[in-house]
């Protein structure tokens, strides 16, 4: 029997994780993303049961100005002839 494969991810399954409703600890569902200011999102959640609405702000760090990427470039890109 062919095992099933997961599809490799570059974020840690600990980022994907929900939080839980305060008043009535149920699993949220984020309902949406919006800018905050550079590098900063506002994640907003809301409670499939009790509907509270939960707003956290997310950092992140743009992959095009990462310094994981100038070194990748630097080091790990080869052009070949």
């Amino acid at each position: 029997m062919a095992q099933s494969q997961r599809p490799l991810s570059a974020i840690p399954p600990v980022a994907f994780q929900r939080p839980a409703c305060p008043k009535c600890k149920a699993s949220m569902m984020l309902v949406s993303i919006e800018p905050e200011r550079p590098g900063v999102d506002l994640h907003t959640f809301q409670c499939a049961v009790c509907n509270h609405l939960l707003t956290t702000l997310a950092a992140y760090e743009d992959p095009m100005h990462s310094k994981t990427l100038g070194r990748w470039l630097q080091g790990d890109l080869h052009l070949t002839r």
